[in-house]
């Protein structure tokens, strides 16, 4: 029987976990422009309608928590990743994954309450 090699592995992020670092990381820099691109299109037209201006103006304006991605959960065209202070949700689109919703949190068995999100 061959050993097993282990050495030189790593855990390979999920492509959801991947955009969720970009915009945490986007938010902490405060480039609402990188922001922007990464968000789904029905959670920016939301965004742009509530706020009266266009994505990047309207997100400067919203405060969201940040962190440091500590887990994610894919199901085939939605994602759940949590910060270590904030919730994010994707959905797969034809651009590839995009935050839905952001700055949530968690109310027991009610859905999650979030400052950023979509219809």
């Amino acid at each position: 029987m061959a050993p097993l090699l282990l050495m030189g592995c790593r855990t390979v992020s999920s492509g959801a976990e991947t955009v969720a670092r970009e915009f945490v990381g986007a938010s902490v820099a405060g480039d609402v422009r990188t922001e922007c691109d990464l968000l789904a299109p029905a959670t920016r037209d939301t965004l742009e309608h509530q706020r009266g201006g266009p994505c990047e103006t309207a997100l400067a304006r919203v405060a969201l928590p940040g962190g440091t991605v500590v887990g994610a959960e894919e199901w085939a065209d939605r994602a759940q990743v949590r910060t270590t202070a904030d919730t994010l949700f994707l959905t797969r689109t034809s651009g590839g994954w995009r935050v839905a919703a952001a700055g949530c949190v968690p109310r027991g068995e009610a859905p999650y309450v979030c400052t950023l999100e979509g219809p």
